[in-house]
């Protein structure tokens, strides 16, 4: 067959519109389901070891003491924060608005006497951020945390429990929080540290 002449070979045209489209939607996407992280209530340096023993990042309770020997508490399920605070408002007989259950399903933690709570909650994250923290109480006289505890697994079945405490937290500070929860008969609980690699001093 003879061959045509005077045919111009045709460049191929690739149309990015559909790539640009895909990439705007992937991006916008990932935006929407990331959970962006919240600064911590305490700053805390954690001791070290070489445990490699990984924690759950669901269905967990986090008990922070920081050096000062105030405590924290956090939450890691965002759905059970607030039957988790309907729970305490109930034992200790207090009315909860539903933009208070709100503001507290949104905390990462929080560590103050619940007589506190209720007003913190109505400011706003940068005025919450810069109010001074007095600690859940969990002396013999007022041990909200041992109530914190009792409600969290009342709403929580199947929870599990973290320990997280700073260097130089005083021992008489966390002996109190283990004692706590032994009392409610939480033995079993993970104690977060940071993981020394094998060339690090000791």
């Amino acid at each position: 067959m003879a061959r045509k002449r005077g045919l111009s070979k045709k460049t191929p045209h690739l149309d990015m519109n559909p790539m640009v489209d895909m990439a705007f939607l992937l991006v916008t996407f990932f935006l929407l389901a990331t959970t962006f992280k919240l600064p911590e209530q305490a700053d805390i340096e954690l001791p070290y070891s070489y445990s490699e023993v990984d924690i759950p990042e669901t269905n967990l309770l986090t008990i922070t003491v920081d050096r000062q020997g105030l405590i924290f508490l956090s939450l890691s399920n965002h759905e059970f924060r607030r039957p988790w605070l309907n729970r305490m408002a109930s034992i200790y007989d207090m009315e909860i608005t539903r933009e208070a259950e709100e503001a507290f399903s949104e905390l990462s933690g929080f560590g103050l006497p619940l007589e506190e709570l209720k007003p913190w909650l109505r400011l706003d994250r940068k005025e919450q951020l810069a109010h001074e923290s007095r600690g859940i109480p969990a002396d013999t006289l007022n041990n909200e945390l041992s109530d914190w505890l009792i409600a969290a697994r009342s709403v929580q079945p199947g929870l599990r429990f973290a320990i997280k405490a700073d260097q130089v937290t005083p021992y008489r500070k966390l002996d109190r929080v283990i004692k706590t929860m032994t009392a409610n008969r939480i033995l079993r609980f993970n104690l977060v540290t940071e993981k020394r690699t094998g060339d690090e001093g000791i």
